[in-house]
């Protein structure tokens, strides 16, 4: 009898939460409209695929050697020829405005240089206002100028030993790469950057959520009839959180969805079992938004400590940068971090497929760390609610 008088209580606590939450029609489009909004910008929009490489050549040699090496280049996917220039000083001006991303000197006598083995200069300069991307632009140039290097020498001995009377010997590459990439054949970033989306989505949502709902109660002057109630804390907590709870999991249900269909993700795992993670998940973001609601005394407080929150939760999930190539100290910060565990098992579970066998540990981090922020927050609410 107590049991269902507790349910009855929670029940109408939840109906009249999810009332007031979804009477304003604003609302209902920041719940699920805003998920959708931020798939298709990460999905079109955010792309760190380095492509369309701009290139400006000046080609003072114009020897066939010259044209050769510099169709290694056009064939590949990477580069585009943007300018052709007569000198170099022109390229100054190039990347001072942003045109070209890199900048190819062919010096004269390349093509003589080449045929006599000596090393034939060839100057590279690169915008490298975006460090990583200009890492990878320069690893691509060293690629493709080595593999050219390497077959002029191929070549070059397969000529000198036919010269010589060898003509039915046949030379061989001394190695043969067979390339296999798995997980991400394509390398499309998005495929890497989707499944993070849910996380950042479910987890702002259900903390703002939880922190504005309870502070405006406070704020509205109905805390007070609600403490003088027959309703008890934590039957009020539970009210209050298992609402958007259920608007967490329809979110992570639709961006998952969208992600899939829409854009191509691959999903390779267990669909339940990413529910189960996004349960924990969802856990400690309910306690992270009702420990801000009690130190908080109107929303504008609430919604400044949910950004303080969740911008270095970002910064430390490895959704942007990755944890291993942070300093060692940081490294340590981030498994206090709900959401680098919950980012690590969506990337796992849509692209490798892994289970809880491979995931038990970011699983344990999350229920571990859920179990204790909820415990914290509750603690700390009932002494406030009492």
């Amino acid at each position: 009898m107590v049991k269902i008088k507790m349910f009855s209580k929670i029940k109408s606590m939840m109906i009249k939460e999810f009332k007031q939450t979804l009477r304003d029609k604003r609302m209902i489009l920041m719940l699920f409209g805003a998920p959708v909004i931020m798939v298709l910008v990460f999905g079109f929009a955010v792309n760190t695929d380095v492509t369309g490489i701009r290139i400006a050549v000046l080609d003072e040699d114009m020897s066939s050697q010259s044209r050769n090496f510099l169709n290694r280049f056009v064939s590949s996917r990477y580069f585009v020829i943007e300018e052709n220039l007569t000198s170099a000083s022109s390229a100054d001006e190039l990347l001072d405005r942003g045109r070209i991303d890199v900048f190819m000197h062919i010096k004269k006598n390349f093509g003589s240089q080449l045929k006599t083995g000596k090393v034939a200069q060839v100057q590279i300069i690169l915008d490298g206002t975006d460090s990583s991307r200009a890492s990878i632009i320069q690893a691509y140039v060293n690629q493709i100028s080595n593999d050219f290097s390497f077959n002029f020498l191929n070549r070059k001995v397969r000529m000198l030993v036919q010269s010589r009377g060898g003509g039915n010997m046949r030379m061989k590459d001394t190695v043969k790469l067979n390339e296999r990439i798995l997980f991400n054949p394509s390398l499309v970033s998005r495929n890497f950057y989707l499944p993070g989306v849910i996380a950042l989505i479910v987890g702002l949502i259900t903390v703002m959520l939880t922190s504005m709902s309870v502070v405006k109660e406070r704020e509205t002057g109905t805390m007070e009839q609600i403490i003088v109630s027959p309703l008890k804390s934590y039957e009020f907590v539970a009210g209050k959180t298992l609402p958007f709870a259920i608007i967490g999991f329809a979110d992570i249900l639709a961006v998952s969805i969208i992600a899939i269909i829409g854009f191509g993700v691959p999903f390779n795992g267990n669909f339940l079992f990413l529910m189960i993670c996004g349960l924990f998940f969802i856990m400690c973001m309910l306690a992270v938004g009702l420990y801000i609601s009690t130190i908080s005394h109107t929303q504008q407080q609430a919604m400044l400590s949910t950004f303080l929150f969740f911008i270095p939760s970002i910064l430390f999930s490895g959704f942007i940068f990755p944890v291993f190539a942070m300093p060692r100290i940081f490294q340590l910060v981030t498994f206090l971090n709900p959401m680098r565990y919950f980012i690590s098992i969506n990337r796992n579970i849509f692209l490798k497929g892994v289970g809880i066998s491979e995931l038990w540990t970011d699983l344990s981090g999350l229920i571990i760390l859920g179990s204790i922020l909820l415990y914290l927050s509750v603690r700390k609410f009932t002494r406030r609610f009492e």
